[in-house]
């Protein structure tokens, strides 16, 4: 929002309203940088624009005042958008205007602070119209409190403002956790089937066996028993990898990185032949790294699922494996895992959140939770992780390159608790007070609230 400190201030131009010229364009016309909040003065009898400009350079800030003759012209430069502060004066507005004119800032996302001045009104009168919405009212004898009172609606819309945008990011990371709790569930009801269903498949392939050795079958007959057959043991291998997801071993073992890629492309084959995609393997490494295979597997499912999903009809993957040594450090040997495709690539502004939680180029179809635990598994065994992509027509694609160190295993997982028994990182709440002046008065909210509480 607004920055409260004193700064160096451009000459300002009180402007008479009209359809904008947006107050971006009139800010940057006006050599102002950065954040200038725009301040909507309705035009009043007790002070000028230009003493409401004056108040506000007092109180350090630079803002981009706009001027409107009565609330008609306050309402529908509120609708134009743009206005952060109004500033009106209670003697120009009949109480349907003056209503009108707070319901509207109310309304507003964050909403508009009005800060409002006038003859000097009884406790009643004050409460009445801070019920109705103002941020703050001025007797005309408390004018001298203008640069305070300013400084505090700012501050408060501020506030207003952070706190609108935490709760819209915690709802949208909440929908995406519960969505990926329903996943996990799928997951386990998944791995649940594929465990039950093998006794049956194992009853079945048994009873094909026992029907082959019958004599009277017919040739046809024989061949439609091996086509069965053949479909079964499909079954039976998809069953099979889906509980090799889902298990896990109870530590880390001697994998061979291109066993568990082919387990992995066996898993996605109908996805894979659905696009016509062409696999090129180069696999040269017959070291072994330790790792949970579980999780190897999940790193492995998450960069070609990617790769699949970002290519096109007839397009192809390119999948190596190979020895190799650490970028960062060359005495370090390990092993090397290249995933590349030839799909449309990743834009620049992209590349730049890549790994973030919860941030998916795939609209709701992602999670944003892919990237973010390949690359936190990849870091625990030790490893690295790289990117290139490319959205150029003549040349493009993405490649994601893992290195894995084969003389380290992985590390635990740290969990530190708080004294809540949960994370020790809690989220900082910041507090902004209000502004001051020397002879100290009470504010708006501040009335509001001793009233509230029958002080």
């Amino acid at each position: 929002m607004s920055t409260l400190e004193a700064q160096p201030l451009p000459k300002l131009k009180v402007a008479a309203w009209r359809r904008p010229a947006s107050l971006k364009e009139r800010a940057a016309a006006e050599g102002f940088r950065g954040f200038v909040p725009g301040l909507l003065i309705v035009r009043s009898s007790l002070l000028s624009p230009g003493e409401v400009c004056g108040a506000a350079r007092r109180a350090g800030l630079a803002v981009l005042p706009l001027v409107a003759g009565g609330a008609r012209e306050a309402v529908e430069a509120l609708r134009s958008g743009g206005v952060d502060l109004i500033f009106a004066d209670t003697g120009a507005l009949r109480d349907l205007e003056r209503r009108e004119l707070l319901e509207r800032a109310r309304g507003a996302q964050p909403p508009i602070p009005v800060i409002l001045v006038g003859e000097a009104a009884g406790e009643e009168a004050t409460l009445q119209i801070l019920r109705e919405g103002a941020a703050d009212y001025l007797p005309i004898s408390e004018l001298a409190h203008l640069p305070s009172a300013m400084t505090r609606a700012l501050r408060t819309r501020n506030s207003s403002e952070e706190r609108a945008k935490t709760k819209s990011e915690l709802e949208h990371a909440w929908g995406i956790l519960r969505d990926n709790q329903k996943l996990i569930e799928v997951g386990r009801l998944a791995a649940t089937i594929a465990h039950e269903i093998n006794n049956p498949l194992e009853s079945v392939t048994n009873l094909l066996y026992l029907l082959g050795q019958e004599t009277t079958l017919s040739e046809p007959a024989r061949g439609y028993l091996a086509m069965a057959q053949r479909e079964l043991d499909r079954a039976a291998q998809i069953s099979r990898q889906t509980l090799k997801f889902a298990r896990e071993t109870a530590g880390p073992q001697r994998s061979r990185i291109d066993e568990l890629m082919e387990e992995v492309l066996a898993l996605y084959s109908r996805r894979i032949a659905e696009k016509n995609i062409h696999i090129e393997r180069r696999y040269a490494c017959r070291e072994e790294a330790l790792v949970f295979p579980g999780e190897m597997r999940q790193v492995l499912s998450n960069l070609v699922t990617n790769a699949i999903e970002a290519s096109g009809m007839d397009g192809r993957l390119c999948l190596r494996v190979r020895e190799s040594r650490s970028w960062s450090d060359p005495g370090v040997r390990g092993i090397r895992i290249a995933v590349a495709d030839n799909g449309t690539g990743i834009p620049a502004e992209a590349q730049r959140r890549l790994g973030e939680p919860f941030f998916t180029t795939k609209g709701q179809r992602g999670t944003g939770l892919g990237l973010w635990v390949t690359r936190s598994i990849v870091q625990r065994y030790g490893g690295e992780m790289q990117m290139r992509s490319s959205t150029a027509p003549e040349r493009h694609g993405t490649v994601f390159s893992i290195f894995l160190p084969t003389n380290l295993g992985p590390r635990a997982v740290s969990r530190p608790s708080g004294p809540d028994g949960g994370s020790g990182t809690r989220p900082k709440v910041v507090s902004l007070a209000s502004g001051s002046s020397p002879r100290q008065r009470v504010s708006g909210e501040t009335l509001l609230r001793r009233h509230a509480n029958g002080e």
